[in-house]
């Protein structure tokens, strides 16, 4: 059952909601956004996904989703956001897991609820696991410390979408994969970071200024050391500079999307020279785009697969039994993305179905447990078998056929 809970700034008369996907679960998880024009209806939609980014997972998390309706380089936002976050606050100490979303950043959300004695706006989580304070604020000191150029926090997200790059390109090694980024955001950096560390060669990186191209591979260390509020094309002095949309003309072996709604347009997509697209970003692709990928035989892992970082860290953070080092969340948060992404593409494969069909059939078949702790469920973060020997997960491909045999 949805509930939207309403809210008017008392200031500038801005309409905020948080919407929740489901009322089951001892926990509901999902971002905050500030954009101008923000309605229930987007912020239905991404409960909606975050409910099967859960599912997905299978954990015992709700999706749901907040937002307030304002610009978030309008000259209010702090004092906005700070109202909204303290109008949140007995659902953040009882409910709702709050993250950042566009427009927003999860260390400004954290001040917030810090500054007012809310303790974090993941507080929810300690109640609902049943931690001691002392082991909660351990696990959630995590995503402060670095791990390379960024914080386990910094990275958690566009960790798992190289991830998902990687597995989902999984016949070539990473030292021959050629990959183009669209979004060189929070997301978009920490994606490019990782994949990076793999030794994977990014040809082509794109924002809403511009396009940096390099077919011999950019210098992404460079382009990472610069402030982030620099445009994309600034960024380097020697590659070629083109339009933002040249980036979709690009030959690559994988395209992310790391930048916002309805990246691709149908008719880049009907001529997109790439034969996987990884979707990261929220809405990412519409559907008719997806559609028109998928009859070309092209591979398009969607929004709420490629961009199930946040709630997979969430699983890695606080799943296992002791508090894990800052390096095993991103090592565990790959290994479930590999896993998930890799059971996403074989069931697409030998049931001849589009991946986003697997994907909604794994979230369909999901346990769900409302009375259990969050986390810790996750068939995603046990140690596996190699692939061939190993037993089928609810909606795997070897248990929906055994279902069909009967």
């Amino acid at each position: 059952m949805v509930r939207v809970i309403e809210y008017s700034d008392p200031v500038e008369h801005c309409p905020g909601y948080l919407v929740y996907d489901g009322t089951d679960c001892r926990l509901a998880a999902g971002g905050c956004r500030m954009q101008a024009g923000l309605t229930v209806e987007t912020l239905h939609t991404l409960s909606s996904r975050m409910t099967l980014k859960q599912r997905v997972l299978g954990i015992n998390v709700d999706g749901a989703k907040c937002g307030i309706a304002y610009d978030p380089n309008g000259p209010q936002r702090l004092p906005v956001l700070r109202r909204f976050v303290e109008f949140l606050q007995d659902e953040l100490r009882t409910r709702f897991s709050m993250g950042c979303d566009m427009g927003t950043r999860f260390d400004e959300l954290e001040g917030i609820a810090g500054a007012l004695g809310i303790g974090s706006v993941k507080v929810a989580i300690r109640a609902a696991q049943q931690l001691p304070d002392e082991e909660f604020r351990a696990r959630m000191g995590l995503l402060d410390a670095p791990v390379g150029a960024l914080t386990v926090g910094q990275r958690r997200a566009g960790h798992a979408l190289a991830h998902a790059a990687l597995a989902a390109s999984a016949d070539l090694r990473p030292g021959q994969l050629s990959v183009t980024l669209q979004g060189f955001g929070n997301l978009g950096r920490a994606c490019a970071l990782a994949l990076l560390e793999e030794g994977v060669r990014i040809t082509a990186v794109a924002d809403e200024h511009g396009c940096l191209v390099d077919p011999r591979g950019l210098d992404i260390g460079h382009m990472l050391s610069i402030d982030q509020r620099r445009s994309v094309p600034s960024l380097l002095g020697s590659p070629l500079r083109l339009p933002g949309d040249a980036l979709f003309d690009m030959p690559a072996d994988v395209l992310v999307l790391a930048g916002g709604q309805d990246a691709l347009t149908p008719e880049q997509a009907a001529l997109l020279p790439v034969p996987v697209v990884v979707v990261g970003a929220n809405c990412g692709l519409s559907d008719t785009a997806e559609q028109l990928l998928t009859d070309r035989g092209v591979v398009v892992v969607p929004d709420f697969i490629g961009g199930i970082g946040g709630s997979a860290s969430m699983e890695a953070l606080f799943g296992p039994g002791r508090t894990p080092a800052p390096q095993e969340v991103l090592e565990t948060l790959a290994s479930m993305m590999r896993e998930l992404v890799g059971d996403v593409l074989t069931g697409a494969r030998d049931l001849g179905v589009a991946p986003r069909r697997i994907a909604q059939d794994i979230a369909s078949a999901a346990m769900v447990r409302p009375q259990e702790r969050p986390y810790g469920f996750s068939p995603y973060r046990e140690v596996r078998r190699p692939r061939g020997n190993r037993a089928a997960r609810p909606g795997s491909t070897a248990q929906r056929t055994e279902r069909g045999s009967r």
